[in-house]
């Protein structure tokens, strides 16, 4: 397997994460975590060239962003900075871990897209990881492909610390991905990371997960992650990415198309076969969950 595949925005759970545009001068990755609020990091929201905030009205967030083409977008009504977070002063841990702010929409756009909950990364759930029964990810607009979601598929532990309830890993620290959030795919749901995740390169800033402040993820008790409403505009079901997924797993020849729906289930009843999975040849969720623990 590749370290990154390009996924498809406007299917769930990727139609959760969208580009904050800033300005007309940049952009970083937004999350949505409910059908009004976006996470994002607090610093993308501090215009250095001036040395102040972005003010809401300046700030655009789009969700399922693909290319020239999006799912849906919304004006920004205000945001809210995790406590301890400062934009000046350099580099502090204090910064680093309160590196999260939690924006307002205008329109409730989760219903939609759909939105991500939080898993708190604790020893229990990184011991299931350890087993193969869950998957940590990266997810987001690069900034050396800021077009498209890009999915990093090498995120997994390079070690366990702190009596294994903290994860060491290089992943976040390669060129264009510093700034993307982790997800964690468990019991056929996809989550971000609430916290524990630091950098291993002791040479580089340490980083850490989003929502490390305990006062700042309080604000954030919305509920579990959901997917796109029936008749939404972005997709409730991956299929184009459990196709490319598949192909490259072998499961599918590169010259067949593998958007099909009989070429996809045939590939989907492969693998199911392969992985000792009740043989179903159906697109789901929980389908890609199980595609992406066996590349993990």
């Amino acid at each position: 397997m590749p370290d990154s595949v390009i996924v498809n925005a406007r299917e769930y759970p990727w139609s959760a994460i969208g580009r904050l545009n800033t300005g007309g001068r940049g952009f970083c990755t937004g999350v949505l975590v409910d059908a009004y609020y976006v996470l994002a990091d607090a610093h993308c929201l501090f215009y250095r060239t001036e040395g102040r905030w972005w003010q809401p009205n300046e700030l655009h967030f789009v969700a399922g962003y693909q290319r020239d083409t999006n799912v849906v977008h919304a004006r920004v009504s205000g945001y809210e900075l995790a406590p301890g977070y400062r934009a000046h002063g350099g580099v502090s841990l204090a910064s680093i871990l309160n590196n999260w702010a939690l924006l307002k929409l205008e329109k409730p756009l989760g219903h939609q897209t759909g939105w991500l909950g939080l898993k708190n990364l604790n020893r229990k759930l990184i011991q299931r990881i350890k087993k193969g029964r869950g998957a940590l990810l990266q997810a987001g607009y690069r900034r050396n492909a800021p077009h498209a979601i890009t999915l990093g598929l090498d995120c997994g532990p390079k070690g366990f610390f702190a009596a294994e309830s903290r994860i060491g890993h290089r992943c976040q620290l390669k060129p264009g991905r510093a700034d993307l959030p982790f997800l964690v795919y468990m019991d056929g749901k996809f989550n971000l990371v609430a916290n524990h995740v630091i950098s291993s390169i002791t040479r580089q800033p340490p980083r850490t997960g989003p929502l490390a402040s305990a006062r700042f993820r309080t604000r954030l008790t919305r509920g579990e992650s959901r997917a796109p409403e029936s008749g939404a505009t972005a997709s409730p079901v991956p299929t184009s990415t459990i196709s490319n997924l598949l192909e490259t797993l072998g499961h599918s020849k590169s010259n067949e198309d593998a958007r099909a729906a009989q070429v996809r289930e045939t590939a989907i009843q492969s693998f199911e076969v392969s992985e000792g999975l009740p043989v179903t040849g159906k697109a789901s969720l929980t389908l890609l969950g199980k595609i992406l623990e066996t590349v993990y």
